[in-house]
């Protein structure tokens, strides 16, 4: 894996809301890491890398429930 800086990938996280998140809204994790393993900068597989230290500086994990409660999928969302 290349050298990656946190600040690329702080800069890569803000883009992907900007681009594909409406306002107050969160991304489906599995999206999330599709694209940025796409980008290069993280590697599947890894973990403790910049993008995951990046993650926890700006975002939170929150639970999608289904109609009746059920869990449905977890999602990144800007703090």
């Amino acid at each position: 894996m290349k050298n990656v800086k946190v600040e690329w990938c702080e800069n890569f996280i803000k883009a992907i809301f900007r681009k594909h998140v409406p306002e107050g809204g969160g991304i489906y994790i599995g999206c999330f890491w599709d694209m940025a393993e796409k980008s290069s900068l993280w590697e599947r597989g890894t973990y403790g890398t910049p993008m995951s230290e990046a993650l926890e500086k700006l975002t939170t994990v929150g639970t999608a429930k289904d109609i009746n409660g059920n869990f449905a999928y977890h999602f990144f969302k800007l703090k």
